[in-house]
């Protein structure tokens, strides 16, 4: 039997009132997510070679992976935000470092590296006579060989440096060659000795012990050496990976169930939280950083692990509604989300 989780009004405006007091430290995989729109209608053939070039009419770029969970943090309010991170010396890290900063982001932890690549997501739309913007395949700039030991060393020193002045720590951890590191995850395994540290990895979840883990559903699968591709696990099926990794980790798990909800698994037992009522259209991009966020910021401010995956749910509904971004939640358009929800 799991226990359902429900909010109350004022429960989620207490925590609103509380989360404006914390301080947060992400550490993970910031990236640019970059839109080149292009009007198809300018499209000439090309003389040299037999293809429509696409003429670009309008560039917009936002953070994303890890600086999208930077940002949606941002949005709620707290008291300080200290991410962590290693970009290039390179044009994407110049658009990134002024996105962030544009934003009002301390970026004194995001170091920078001629030796290391800024990973990048462009996205090139197409747009013509109708209303219809296509995507085209994405170019993805991603780095293809681990940091140096110079830069994992100034990693290591800049993580230390912003956990002693955190309440929470948490961690996106996206990439194949990425800023969390063998030697990163074990030290975010000894600082989860006195901080609370969560973790929202694709494919490494199990490779982490004394942290919180937040997988999805096909990753929580993956972790506990079941496959949920070839049927659909039942909640409380989910709910039983959820104890395994829970042994496993010696922490609570969060298992996300996208429409379901999500599952919060500790010695104790386990608590579902329903998701909110968002009606279509909808874009599930970023979703889940959106939800690690909140769910960092609330457990900061003081809320049980059910009552943060209910408020983290909230601030997901919100964003399930930008269309075309990734965007993120602030602290009223939450509580707007829960009076919707509750009329």
């Amino acid at each position: 039997m799991l226990n359902q989780v429900m909010l109350t009004g004022q429960r989620v405006r207490e925590l609103a009132d509380a989360i404006r007091k914390v301080k947060i430290c992400v550490v993970g995989d910031i990236c640019l997510d970059l839109y080149w729109y292009a009007d198809m209608r300018r499209s000439r053939l090309s003389r040299e070679t037999p293809h429509f070039p696409l003429p670009v009419v309008q560039e917009r770029s936002s953070p994303g992976g890890g600086g999208n969970v930077v940002a949606n943090v941002q949005a709620l309010g707290v008291a300080r935000l200290l991410p962590v991170s290693l970009i290039g010396e390179d044009w994407r890290g110049f658009l990134l470092r002024n996105c962030l900063e544009a934003q009002g982001i301390d970026c004194t932890y995001i170091l920078q590296s001629g030796h290391w690549r800024t990973p990048c997501y462009c996205k090139p739309m197409r747009m013509g006579i109708s209303d219809v913007v296509y995507e085209d395949p994405r170019l993805d700039f991603e780095n293809l060989k681990p940091m140096s030991a110079v830069d994992e060393a100034r990693v290591l020193e800049a993580l230390e440096q912003a956990a002693a002045q955190a309440d929470v720590i948490a961690v996106s951890d996206q990439c194949g060659c990425g800023v969390v590191t063998p030697a990163v995850r074990e030290k975010l395994s000894a600082l989860a000795g006195d901080h609370t540290v969560i973790v929202d990895s694709r494919e490494r979840a199990a490779a982490y012990t004394g942290v919180i883990i937040k997988p999805n559903e096909v990753e929580a699968a993956a972790a506990s050496g079941r496959d949920a591709g070839d049927r659909q696990l039942t909640v409380e099926e989910y709910a039983e990976i959820g104890r395994t990794l829970c042994q496993k980790t010696g922490k609570p798990v969060v298992i996300t169930l996208g429409e379901r909800g999500a599952l919060w698994c500790d010695e104790s037992g386990v608590a579902l939280a329903g998701t909110v009522r968002a009606d279509p259209p909808l874009d599930i991009v970023g979703a889940g950083d959106t939800f690690l966020s909140a769910f960092a910021c609330a457990l900061a401010a003081g809320a049980q692990g059910g009552e943060a995956l209910a408020f983290a749910n909230l601030a997901s509904g919100v964003t399930v509604k930008k269309i075309g971004t990734t965007g993120t939640a602030s602290m009223e358009e939450i509580l707007q989300k829960y009076q919707e929800n509750h009329v």
